[in-house]
Order: C-alpha cells, then sequence, then structure tokens
C-alpha cells in the first residue's frame, strides 16, 4: 500500500511537472538537453503520468476482465503516446 502512494504521489510530481512546462515553457535542467519544443515535451509528459496512472488504476475501476484489458491497452496506449510526443518535442516542427 505504501509504494501505491508513493507512486501516486510520483505521478502529481510528474503532472505538475508538465503543467509547469506547458504554460510557462520552463524544464528541468537534467530534461532541457535536446528539447527545442518544451510546450510539446509537457504535453508528453503529461499524457505519460495520465497513462502511467491509468495503469495502476485500471484494477479498481474495471467491473470486468474485458474492461480491465481495455483499460490496460488504454493506459499503454497513453504511455507509447507520451514517449512519441516527448521525441518529437526533441526535433523542429515540420514546415
Amino acid at each position: 500500500m505504501v509504494l501505491t502512494w508513493l507512486a501516486a504521489v510520483a505521478l502529481l510530481l510528474m503532472a505538475a511537472l508538465g503543467v509547469v512546462t506547458v504554460t510557462t515553457g520552463w524544464m528541468p535542467p537534467m530534461a532541457r538537453g535536446r528539447v527545442v519544443r518544451p510546450e510539446l515535451w509537457g504535453y508528453g509528459v503529461l499524457t505519460s503520468a495520465l497513462g502511467m496512472g491509468t495503469g495502476m488504476s485500471v484494477h479498481w475501476w474495471a467491473d470486468s476482465l474485458a474492461m480491465d484489458n481495455v483499460g490496460a491497452a488504454m493506459a499503454l496506449a497513453l504511455i507509447i503516446l507520451g514517449g512519441v510526443l516527448q521525441w518529437r518535442a526533441q526535433h523542429p516542427a515540420l514546415p
């Protein structure tokens, strides 16, 4: 139970970092290296945090095995989408 609470706090901090990056453009120094579009990186962090939170909580709200599988697939898709957004933030926008 303690690990669940620690993971939830970590996800809230991750989501807060995404919100700060989207609204102000500020990024932590260790993440600034190659990122050229910080707002997109922030959206990627928010999407990844949402996917991880969904993955953690899917067993609580899914009332059947089918819903559990759909929730897990949705969580995985959100995590992958967040990673793609963060990867795209390292490259300039296409013309």
